[in-house]
């Protein structure tokens, strides 16, 4: 699983990542979180939603689960940061066997990780409700890349949705699962009346937004970063089309007006 992120672990990558929260990105699941919940956050990152959540379940814990050891650094820096003595870090795949008992945890959290996953939805999901509690609940966001949208409108900036398309469908992902959480959480053994499927958006609009979003675009297309080598390798965009894009970065940060969004779809099943 290490080599399908298609983004990679880079520090624009872990910037970018880092600025996610608890409060805005799995505001769908918070009210369903008790002080006292145990709570696995597959795919945890930098850990900066992961860290949000331990503060909320003081008399839990927050299990943070990475492919790699050296992937979950950033979320025990983080953990460390903020003085957070209730986070565990652990290696694990939710594509195979995670490495828990059955029923372990009230809440299971996944943030932008199924989309990327190279199976079925509901490999993952079903190992999700193995570990859940019964009537513990999984919270799941994932994009749906089809509606990302840019404004300025500039051609040369649609390379960002083609690339990164490309290389989730290439490692077998799903680049719009936001839409199909519902029927993986069926296929995988939630009951429909213990599932509730919602969307939410994410909209770069101020100032220090867009100033963000056009550096942290651009920087990931430099030269020699994995996903410029996985778009232009796998045919996408050609070393120009990827060039033109990160010039088109810079300039739409710096137009009056620029404006990004997309929708995500969310997920909350019950077992």
């Amino acid at each position: 699983m290490a080599d399908k992120y298609i983004h990679g672990h880079s520090a624009a990558v872990l910037t970018a990542h880092s600025r996610r929260t608890a409060q805005r990105d799995a505001a769908y699941l918070i009210p369903h979180i008790k002080s006292h919940f145990d709570i696995l956050d597959i795919g945890c990152g930098p850990g900066t939603i992961s860290a949000d959540l331990a503060a909320l379940v003081p008399q839990g814990r927050v299990t943070c689960v990475e492919i790699t050891e050296s992937a979950l650094n950033a979320a025990r820096s983080t953990f460390t940061s903020r003085s957070l003595g209730n986070g565990d870090f652990v290696v694990g795949d939710v594509t195979s066997r995670l490495p828990f008992e059955d029923d372990s945890f009230d809440v299971v959290h996944l943030h932008m990780v199924i989309m990327h996953l190279p199976c079925d939805a509901t490999v993952a999901l079903k190992e999700v409700r193995r570990v859940l509690k019964p009537g513990g609940v999984v919270g799941c966001k994932e994009m749906i890349m089809s509606t990302t949208r840019w404004f300025q409108v500039d051609k040369r900036l649609d390379v960002w949705e083609k690339a990164i398309t490309g290389t989730i469908l290439e490692t077998g992902g799903s680049p719009d699962m936001g839409m199909g959480l519902k029927n993986a959480a069926l296929e995988a053994g939630f009951e429909q009346h213990k599932v509730k499927s919602t969307a939410s958006s994410w909209c770069f609009s101020d100032e220090e937004e867009v100033q963000f979003f056009g550096d942290s675009c651009a920087e990931r297309f430099r030269e020699g970063s994995q996903l410029r080598e996985r778009t232009i390798g796998g045919g996408h965009a050609t070393p120009k089309e990827v060039d033109d894009f990160v010039k088109a970065c810079h300039e739409w940060k710096e137009k009056k007006g620029s404006w990004f969004g997309v929708m995500n779809g969310e997920l909350l099943a019950w077992k």
